[in-house]
C-alpha cells in the first residue's frame, strides 16, 4: 500500500491529517488519528500491520515523498523505473510538460503489465497442455505394462 506526500507545487498531505477508512463491517469511519498512529495500535492479540515509513524519491526532477510498507530499495526501484521512462519520452518531446510526460509513462508501465499479464496466461497455458499431454503418456505407459 502506498500513502503520497507530494511536495513541492504538487501539494502536501500532513502526517496529521484527517483520514477515512473502511472498519471490519464494511462501515466507513472518519478520525483525526494520523496513519502512524492507528498503525501502531494492536487489537486484542492481532498482530499489528506494519507501520508505513517515509521514502523520498525523485522522478522527473520532482522530489516526491510516499509513505508506504514497502522497503527502501523497492521504493526506489519502482521511482528509477518510472524516472527511467519519464527520461526516455523527454527525449522524443523536449517541450512537453512533466504532467504528460508522467501520464505517458503510466501508460507505458500499463503496457508492460498487461503485456506481462498475458505472457503469463500464455505460459500458464503451455504448462497446463503440456502437463495434460505427460499425465495422458504417464496413463498410457501403466495401461501397456
Amino acid at each position: 500500500m502506498f500513502l503520497m506526500d507530494f511536495a513541492g507545487r504538487l501539494g502536501v498531505v500532513s502526517k496529521g491529517s484527517k483520514v477515512s477508512n473502511i472498519d471490519r463491517m464494511g462501515t466507513q469511519t472518519s478520525s483525526d488519528d494520523s496513519v502512524d498512529a492507528r498503525a501502531s495500535r494492536t487489537t486484542r492479540g492481532v498482530e499489528r500491520a506494519p507501520v508505513p515509513r517515509s521514502h523520498n524519491v525523485r522522478i522527473g526532477g520532482q522530489r516526491l515523498s510516499i509513505r508506504t510498507t514497502h522497503e527502501a530499495a523497492f521504493v526506489e526501484s519502482l521511482a528509477d523505473h518510472i524516472d527511467q521512462k519519464v527520461s526516455e519520452l523527454q527525449k522524443m518531446a523536449p517541450s512537453a510538460p512533466l504532467s504528460k510526460l508522467l501520464m505517458l509513462a503510466s501508460m507505458t508501465v500499463a503496457e508492460e503489465l498487461f503485456d506481462a499479464r498475458q505472457e503469463i496466461d500464455r505460459l500458464r497455458d503451455e504448462i497446463t497442455e503440456c502437463t495434460g499431454t505427460m499425465f495422458s503418456l504417464l496413463d498410457q505407459a501403466s495401461s501397456q505394462e
